[in-house]
């Protein structure tokens, strides 16, 4: 039945043209409950919807998609005010929270890691800068945040706003394919996963990302809905295969819940894989691939194969670290479950923490101190190590984390006219702290079920 107020319709097409997204993603909309129902319209009854009904959804539902779609400067009614006014990074935080439909703010640590990366603006004052008026912590201008919470976003799959994290499979409206209807989950994967879910090796599903059309890699990985729809138009033969095997074992398809907090870490840190507890008690594998170690514990696959390389370290008789278990065998490379299970419990505990979510887990208390301390990188380089393995990291690691923005952005730096006077980048002590207490692991984390 068409609505007697429907003053101007939509197709799908319309409907990605206005929001831009593309029309898969209208079509992963269509599915979810309580999208405005469309009817046919026109010669060649094509199917079309009421674009306010439309909208307002999206609105309520999907505000970042929604926000693509305004005619504005200011889609999401942030605070009116003058273009120099000075904010704070935890006013940043509350308006990012608004943009993505989120009831709180944006963890400030996340946006730590954006200004680290880049995708965030340095704040515009910082203490001790000469300035007036004085700040007493680092600041943004007005018109800075502004541009930084409108910015364009590359859009991942956004769930609902009353949708869980990880959310059941959507049934599909009248009119949808029951294999799109059986097939369409939410949630984020990585190459990794989308590897264990099609049964393809890892190269394969790293290929797969660099094939041109392929979607586009968000914040927390890959969407799952979207992976889904491109191997099920592009790589019929393993979509094909995947069903079969869902069908046959009635397992779930691996994905890993959408964005909260420590989901907004350091490239090298993703989302935590399901806890590590004992294999055979959860009926898994017994048997790890080098390439599957790092996933298993919610790590990169890079850092899982860095764990195979690691020595046995002495200090005279007494073994200080062990060498990492010995492979099964060789071509390829195969490790028992429990023998990783316990080298990583023992000897990356704030990963192992991560994994089971039973921090927080400090191999050693941080020390004390005053938190406007400031802190160098070799300082740095040492509470982080001392604090998550025991000893401090090496000179090139913590210039690694430095150079590839995994570090928090430094609080001081050569030539800011602060006071004192630096030569080179300075962090505060709470600046230090805080980013070791956000990472997997360190933090306080609830069990999980």
């Amino acid at each position: 039945m068409i609505p007697a107020d429907a003053d101007e319709l939509a197709t799908s097409q319309d409907i990605a043209t206005k929001y831009k997204v593309s029309e898969a993603n209208v079509a992963y909309w269509v599915t979810i409950e309580g999208f405005p129902e469309g009817w046919p319209s026109g010669p060649g009854r094509t199917l079309v919807r009421d674009a306010a009904l439309v909208d307002d959804w999206l609105r309520e539902n999907l505000p970042v998609y929604w926000a693509q779609g305004q005619d504005s400067d200011n889609p999401y009614g942030l605070p009116e005010g003058g273009p120099k006014d000075l904010v704070k990074l935890s006013d940043i935080a509350a308006w990012e929270g608004k943009a993505l439909g989120r009831k709180e703010p944006v963890p400030e640590v996340t946006l730590r890691t954006y200004i680290s990366r880049k995708k965030m603006p340095g704040p515009d004052r910082t203490p001790g800068d000469g300035k007036r008026p004085e700040v007493t912590e680092r600041m943004w201008f007005r018109e800075t945040a502004y541009e930084f919470v409108n910015r364009p976003r590359r859009m991942r799959r956004q769930k609902t706003s009353e949708e869980p994290a990880v959310a059941e499979q959507t049934p599909a409206t009248a009119g949808a394919s029951s294999e799109r209807a059986s097939t369409a989950r939410t949630g984020y994967v990585d190459a990794q996963a989308i590897a264990s879910t099609y049964s393809v090796s890892g190269q394969t599903a790293r290929g797969w990302t660099r094939v041109e059309g392929f979607p586009e890699a968000g914040e927390n990985g890959y969407s799952a809905a979207e992976v889904d729809e491109w191997v099920r138009h592009n790589r019929r033969r393993s979509w094909t295969a995947a069903q079969r095997r869902t069908e046959l074992t009635g397992q779930a398809w691996p994905a890993r819940p959408a964005a909260g907090s420590a989901a907004d870490v350091p490239d090298e840190q993703v989302e935590p894989a399901p806890a590590a507890e004992s294999s055979e008690a959860r009926g898994e594998q017994t048997e790890l691939t080098a390439e599957m170690i790092g996933p298993r514990y919610g790590v990169s696959e890079r850092t899982g194969l860095q764990w195979i390389s690691v020595k046995e370290k002495r200090d005279g008789k007494k073994v200080t670290r062990r060498a990492f278990p010995t492979p099964l065998r060789t071509r390829p490379r195969t490790y028992a479950a429990q023998a990783v299970d316990a080298w990583v419990k023992e000897h990356r505990p704030h990963v192992w923490a991560a994994a089971k979510g039973s921090g927080p887990a400090l191999v050693n208390p941080l020390p004390e101190g005053d938190p406007l301390d400031l802190l160098d990188i070799y300082d740095f380089a040492e509470v982080l190590g001392m604090a998550t393995r025991g000893e401090p990291l090496a000179r090139e690691t913590i210039h690694a984390y430095h150079a590839r923005g995994q570090v928090p952005f430094a609080d001081r730096t050569a030539g800011d006219g602060g006071k004192p006077r630096v030569l080179q980048d300075h962090w505060y002590r709470r600046t230090v702290y805080d980013f070791v207490l956000s990472r997997r692991g360190s933090g306080n984390f609830d069990a999980r079920a």
